[in-house]
This record gives C-alpha cells, sequence and structure tokens, in this order.
C-alpha cells in the first residue's frame, strides 16, 4: 500500500517505511538535536522539491500558539521547533499534522491519574503520520530530549521510532568515554525496541580535538556497527543568546534599543568592581561587546557606560540593571541618556544573584525570530557533517539526485 492509503492500529507498529524520512533523536536534552535536524531539512531542500519535504514533531512539551490554516478558525498549539521548521525553510505541510501530540506541565500526572487516554494520543499521531507523509513524503521527525523521554506513558522516542517505521539518527555530545557511555545507554533504549540506528552525530566538539574524535569514536563505533557521520566543533555564537532572549528569560522587556532585540553579546559580565577599574577595561575594549549585568543602585558604572558610548560607540552589547527596591533603579534622566543611546537594556527586579542564576541555568535555543543565528547553525552543522548519511543515501532507496543548479 502506498503511505497515503495505509492504516494502521495505534498498537500495531508501522512496516519500515522507505529511507526517505528519517527519525532525529539524541542521548540527552540540549546537545544539537534541533540544529541537526534543520541541516537536514536544509539538505532535503537542496534534494528535492520543498513541497515534497515534511517536518513532524511527534510529542512536544513546550508549545506556541499558530495561526491554523482554515480562515476563522481558532489558533493551533504546536510544539515550538514547528514553528521554527515551517517559517524559516516555507514548509507546505499544516502546523495541525505537525504536532499531534503535547505533553505540557502535569500531563504525567494526568495520565498516571487515569484522566489521558493515550490511545488515542497514539492513534492522533498516526493519523498525523500518515496524512503527513502522503502529500510530503520526504519527512524529518524530531524527537524530545533522549531516547527513554514520554517513556511513563509509552510514548518514549525509541516507541515512537518504532510506531513509524523509522531509523534514528542519535545527536550526542562530550569527550570520548562520556559521549560513548551515554549512546550505549540510548543505543540499548533502541535495542529493546527493535529499532535500528542509522548513524551517529557527535556535537560541540573542542577544534583541537576534532581529528582524535574523528579516530577514536569512528573505531568504537564500527565496533558496535554504527557509523560516525560528522564531528561539527564548537561555535560560540551558536550558543550566544539574544538579548530578546534574555528578556524572555527574565520576564522583561527592554526599555532602550529595542530595535537590537536580536543583538548577540560575547559573554556576560556581573560588574562588581570599582567605577575606575571598569572605565579602564571599557578603555581597552574588554567589556565592548558584554552583556553588562549592574545593579540598579551603582550608578556610576551606568554613567561610566554613557560617557564611553557617548565619546566611542564601542557598546555593542547590553545592559541589564537589578534591584527589588524601587529607590535602586536608576533614575528618569538617567534612563532617557539610556534611551538615547539606543544600549539594549533592561531591568530585571530581581536580586543580582537570582538573574545570574537564571542566565547561568539558560540554553538558548533557535527560534523563528532570529534567522542570523539559525542561519549560522544550520552552515555550522552542514559543513561538518555528511548528510547523504543521515538521509541514507540515494543507495538505500528514497531520495532524489540533487538537482542541478543547486
Amino acid at each position: 500500500a502506498s503511505p497515503g492509503t495505509q492504516t494502521a492500529h495505534a498498537s500495531c507498529p508501522l512496516p519500515p517505511h522507505p529511507m526517505r524520512s528519517v527519525f532525529v533523536a539524541a542521548t540527552r536534552q540540549h546537545v544539537g538535536k534541533s540544529t541537526t535536524s534543520l541541516g537536514l531539512l536544509a539538505a532535503l531542500s537542496s534534494r528535492v522539491p520543498l513541497e515534497s519535504i515534511g517536518y513532524l514533531k511527534p510529542v512536544g512539551q513546550q508549545h506556541v500558539e499558530v495561526q491554523a490554516a482554515a480562515e476563522g478558525a481558532p489558533p493551533l498549539r504546536v510544539d515550538k521547533d514547528c514553528r521554527l521548521a515551517k517559517e524559516y525553510f516555507g514548509l507546505r505541510c499544516e502546523y495541525k499534522h505537525m504536532s499531534p501530540v503535547l505533553m505540557p506541565r502535569g500531563f504525567t500526572k494526568s495520565y498516571v491519574d487515569g484522566e489521558i487516554d493515550m490511545e488515542r494520543q497514539k492513534q492522533a499521531l498516526l493519523h498525523a503520520w500518515e496524512a503527513l507523509r502522503a502529500a510530503h513524503p520526504n519527512v524529518v521527525v524530531e524527537g524530545t530530549g533522549h531516547m527513554g523521554v514520554g517513556s511513563i506513558v509509552g510514548l518514549d522516542n525509541a516507541a515512537v521510532a518504532k510506531l513509524l517505521g523509522l531509523e534514528v539518527v542519535l545527536v550526542c555530545e562530550g569527550g570520548l568515554g562520556s559521549a560513548f557511555d551515554e549512546l550505549s545507554l540510548n543505543l540499548a533504549v533502541c535495542a529493546a525496541q527493535g529499532v535500528k540506528v542509522r548513524c551517529v552525530v557527535l556535537n560541540r566538539v573542542q577544534p583541537a580535538k576534532v581529528e582524535m574524535m574523528r579516530d577514536y569514536l569512528g573505531r568504537a563505533l564500527g565496533r558496535i556497527g554504527v557509523p560516525l557521520a560528522g564531528l561539527v566543533p564548537t561555535e560560540p555564537f551558536l550558543a550566544a543568546p539574544s538579548m530578546g532572549d534574555f528578556a524572555k528569560l527574565l520576564g522583561q522587556r527592554l526599555i532602550s534599543g529595542e530595535e537590537h532585540v536580536l543583538r548577540h553579546c560575547g559573554g556576560v559580565q556581573f560588574v562588581t568592581c570599582s567605577v575606575r577599574r571598569f572605565e579602564e577595561r571599557l578603555a581597552e575594549g574588554e567589556y565592548s561587546d558584554r552583556l553588562l549585568v549592574v545593579h540598579g543602585s551603582r550608578l556610576g558604572i551606568l554613567e561610566a557606560c554613557l560617557r564611553h558610548h557617548a565619546q566611542t560607540g564601542e557598546i555593542r552589547g547590553g545592559v541589564i540593571f537589578t534591584g527589588t527596591r524601587h529607590s535602586w533603579a536608576p533614575d528618569e534622566p538617567i534612563l532617557a541618556r539610556l534611551r538615547e543611546s539606543r544600549i539594549p537594556t533592561m531591568h530585571a527586579p530581581l536580586e543580582t544573584t537570582e538573574v545570574a542564576e537564571r542566565i547561568q541555568k539558560f540554553t538558548a535555543k533557535l527560534n523563528a525570530t532570529d534567522r542570523q543565528r539559525t542561519e549560522a547553525a544550520i552552515r555550522h552543522v552542514q559543513a561538518h557533517v555528511d548528510m547523504d548519511v543521515l538521509l541514507g543515501g540515494t543507495a538505500a532507496g528514497g531520495l532524489a539526485s540533487p538537482r542541478r543548479g543547486v
């Protein structure tokens, strides 16, 4: 039967799908799964017509609201990665098929309490998958977290890959031993479900260790019959949050320099030194592109920033001033000068220690509005990963040859 006409009950996995689609998973959260998925979508777009490409996030956790395709229909809730994939590439697939199952906070408790029918959830997933691949036969399916995420409700990544009849690309990071240890755990979960791992991508490798890791990890994986498709060196810019990311993290908005909401800073500097030493470091160019976190009571530091910027225009980062007491915030004359300077600035009415803790724990994710970082991520992963291996290769039965002129 063709992909569009085949029907399967949720408890019965689909037969293996031709190598036109692939499931991208990871050994844990925040290791580069979304970046790899975007690289795959870019590789597909250079090989097959755009209308034949689909994207599926079978089980999502963090959702956003998007406009439904039907005029007048209420907004849909979809996983945030669906919006990034669809808007960046202009995919023709419909949102209603891209994010069939959402597991927001409290979902697992509701399931254990017997309030959620997972058979219906699986049926919704299979219906979305069949509708998606019938119209767009080349589908990148992106998992959530490591292979076991979702196991409490029976929709872990390995179970979903089995349900859809897909092979898995595993993304990991770390040194030689730690990477292999994490891979072993996730490979075991795949093996328990009878899911084949097509290849491995090692992300965020120290540049000086790329060739060593290629040799040793490649040989180690070769012993268990899993190809190493690429090693992606660390690129600091790809992990650099924008001012908009910081604003969202702290639940605030910019009070000046709003046009620089997508500016990326070259690091975060909590300013605790004297005004004199701060001015010296500014003059040396040490802080020119940093995000400066300053307590609102330290008006001398803010004054020094404004003077230096007025003289040199070299404040290319941003400013967050902290403090919970109203009297600690900069007064209106300084706020007016900040707005005039166009330095992207926000006030976080929190203690500096809490701001520091939030920033330390924060991982900036690719998003639909920050095209600069998304484009850089796609270029970076494509330069270091053999996309033909990830896609299964033309000999494996699925993908058309690259189109002429691309």
